[in-house]
């Protein structure tokens, strides 16, 4: 009898664990046509700075290092992050760069950036450059052909200018230089990799490594004017 009712309570356990997942993953289903049919009208939806704890908790953090290995951030480089968030990337990013290097961090939100800051003063590093632009309209201070790679980690397809965010990049690349983005399935803005491929190579980048699943992946892209970085 015993048996038989702990059997039973194990079965309810995992209808219920299959329900709330299947309630989970309809939601995120939901959502992201939600963010794909603002995108449509042209009005895509940004996260805010009063949820970023969704983009930097701990379980995200578990990650992180693997992406920056795929990112491959040499010391010495100059290296681009737009839009960072609260710096869930940023620290770590600037660390690998090493103080010769330099890490220049182009944020929209002028909250996000000023977070991005303080994380950067409280570590002590002094390579970091921050800067309250968006993707499309990278400031002048960021030369033409000086950054030796740019990494976007899920902020592409939530920019509303795609094509001139790339065009941007292009520009400040170094010939040779790389482009990295990275997309995760829980992001609203989630975008499939052979749609990332396409918006991509359409603005001149060619596609050189690609990294992780569905879920999670990486794709970096050589500048089309010289040799990409491996």
């Amino acid at each position: 009898m015993e048996t038989n009712k702990r059997d039973r309570l194990l079965w309810w356990l995992m209808y219920v664990l299959i329900g709330l997942a299947g309630v989970v993953f309809s939601w995120l289903v939901l959502l992201k046509l939600l963010y794909r049919l603002m995108a449509r009208l042209g009005k895509p939806m940004p996260d805010p700075a009063s949820v970023n704890w969704l983009v930097d908790n701990p379980i995200r953090r578990l990650y992180t290092q693997r992406i920056l290995d795929r990112i491959g951030i040499r010391p010495g480089e100059t290296v681009l992050e737009v839009g960072p968030g609260p710096g869930t990337f940023t620290i770590e990013a600037a660390r690998r760069v090493g103080p010769e290097g330099r890490l220049i961090v182009v944020e929209m939100l002028p909250r996000m950036a000023a977070q991005v800051e303080q994380r950067a003063r409280e570590a002590g590093l002094t390579n970091v450059e921050t800067y309250v632009a968006s993707a499309y309209g990278l400031p002048m201070p960021i030369e033409d052909e000086s950054v030796d790679r740019a990494f976007v980690i899920t902020v592409l397809h939530e920019v509303p200018h795609q094509s001139r965010a790339l065009d941007q990049l292009n520009r400040v690349l170094k010939p040779g230089g790389m482009l990295s983005i990275t997309e995760e399935f829980l992001d609203p803005d989630y975008a499939f990799p052979f749609e990332t491929v396409q918006l991509v190579e359409a603005a001149g980048f060619s596609r050189e490594r690609f990294f992780g699943n569905f879920w999670l992946y990486t794709l970096n892209f050589g500048k089309s004017s010289g040799i990409a970085y491996d």
